[in-house]
């Protein structure tokens, strides 16, 4: 008998250490995420995942894996990470919205819009997920889908800020250029500080020859954000049809810098220079 209870407290301690450790890992891996250090955070979650495989708390440490898994470029394991999230948790809005997002990155939009539509059917309210959904159908050309989700979205909030920037990359698709630059200044006159509305309205008035109007947008969306590659893509395009080459060079260089792809700019700048030259015959 005092040989079994002494197995049991044992048993009992080593639980209570296990708990400890498991704990710790979990705030090592939060304090990589704060940090930024991705593959310090991975290695972190996946000792603690291995330590208690079954501790409930494992679904969000796994959707934690697969957001840094995304971060890292290793998009197969974050979406087996959010999928293995979500056999713990299949109700998870926020799991779903997560791998969502990254089936629309990697251009699996059929399963974007499912997982999408799954959030919707859980709330029908979740404004993020209809927006998003309709963003997917509008890039399966799926344009009336797409208009239903940011009818709907109007419907919850008629000021709705995601609805008008819906509306207005419906119009652009559709090449209705002025339309979208008219709701993009809607938009700007809710928030002036809003860089997305800033980039979207350039790029119409570049659609539409306003180069000059281009330009003031970019300025103002670059003093809000210098990360985003693409709207030194856009800025190359607007100098490029004002004969400025030289900037325009340096800009596709300066997004290539910050990550946009180099094939992908080379295929831009080599359309530009195709058009340049069956305009001067």
């Amino acid at each position: 008998m005092r040989r079994l209870i002494f197995i049991i407290v044992l048993f009992f301690l080593r639980n209570i250490l296990l708990a400890q450790d498991y704990n710790n890992l979990v705030e090592k891996s939060f304090e990589c995420i704060e940090n930024e250090d991705w593959s310090c955070a991975e290695a972190y979650i996946l000792e603690a995942l291995k330590q208690e495989p079954s501790n409930v708390q494992n679904s969000l440490l796994l959707s934690n894996l697969g957001t840094v898994q995304r971060y890292m470029g290793k998009n197969e394991d974050a979406i087996k990470s959010y999928t293995n999230a979500l056999m713990i948790t299949p109700r998870s809005v926020t799991i779903l919205k997560n791998r969502a997002s990254l089936y629309a990155a990697i251009d699996s939009l059929d399963k974007a819009i499912s997982d999408y539509t799954h959030v919707i059917a859980l709330d029908s309210k979740e404004s993020e997920a209809l927006y998003e959904r309709g963003l997917v159908y509008l890039q399966k050309r799926d344009t009336l889908s797409a208009r239903y989700d940011f009818e709907t979205l109007l419907k919850l909030d008629p000021n709705s800020r995601d609805a008008y920037m819906g509306f207005a990359a419906l119009m652009k698709y559709r090449n209705y250029y002025d339309e979208s630059v008219g709701i993009y200044t809607k938009v700007l006159k809710l928030n002036d500080k809003d860089y997305d509305a800033y980039f979207g309205r350039a790029e119409s008035y570049y659609y539409i020859g306003k180069m000059s109007k281009a330009r003031e947008d970019i300025k103002k969306a670059l003093e809000l954000k210098k990360d985003d590659p693409l709207i030194y893509v856009l800025r190359a395009k607007v100098g490029w049809s004002q004969f400025d080459r030289e900037s325009a060079i340096k800009d596709f260089d300066k997004a290539v810098e910050l990550g946009f792809p180099k094939e992908d700019a080379d295929k831009i700048l080599d359309s530009l220079q195709s058009n340049t030259k069956r305009f001067r015959r």
